[in-house]
C-alpha cells in the first residue's frame, strides 16, 4: 500500500496527537483509514492522487496479512479489512489491487480529515465523540 508525502510529513505529527509516537507507523496509519471508513461518504476512486513520493507498505504492515498470531495487534486482519472496505464503498473487490487502491485512498482522506481537524492542543477523545455526534446526525 503506498502513502503519499502529505501523510507521511503529517503521520508523525498524528500519531503524536493521538498518543501513538511509540508505536509503530502501522497503527497510526490503520487509524487514519478507519477514520474514513467512518464515513458514510464513499471514497472517489478516479480521483488523481500523487504517491510517488511517498512510501510503501506491505500487506503484513497494514492489513497483518499471512501472520500467524490470532491474538493482539499483530494479527490477520486482512479478509475483515477487506469485507469493511468493501461494505463501506458498496462494491465487490475483485482483485487485492482493488482492495489496496481503497485502502489508500482511504488512508489519504483519513490523514486529511486528522491533519486538518487535530491542533496540538486538541483532545482526541473530545475529537471523536464531536466527530461522531457530527456525522450521525
Amino acid at each position: 500500500m503506498r502513502t503519499t508525502i502529505y501523510t507521511e510529513e503529517n503521520l508523525p505529527r498524528i500519531a503524536r496527537l493521538l498518543g501513538f509516537e511509540n508505536e509503530p507507523k502501522w497503527l497510526t496509519i490503520r487509524f487514519a483509514i478507519s477514520i474514513s471508513l467512518a464515513l458514510e461518504e464513499p471514497i472517489n476512486l478516479d480521483e488523481k492522487i500523487d504517491f510517488t513520493s511517498g512510501k510503501i507498505y506491505s500487506w503484513d504492515v497494514i492489513t497483518g496479512k499471512g501472520k500467524n498470531e490470532f491474538h493482539g495487534d499483530q494479527a490477520d486482519y486482512h479478509d475483515l479489512i477487506g469485507v469493511i472496505v468493501a461494505n463501506a464503498n458498496d462494491q465487490q473487490l475483485k482483485s487485492d489491487k482493488e482492495f489496496e487502491k481503497a485502502l489508500e485512498y482511504h488512508s489519504e482522506r483519513g490523514f486529511s480529515i486528522l491533519a486538518s481537524s487535530l491542533r496540538d492542543n486538541s483532545d482526541v477523545f473530545e475529537w471523536l465523540s464531536q466527530e461522531f455526534i457530527m456525522n450521525n446526525k
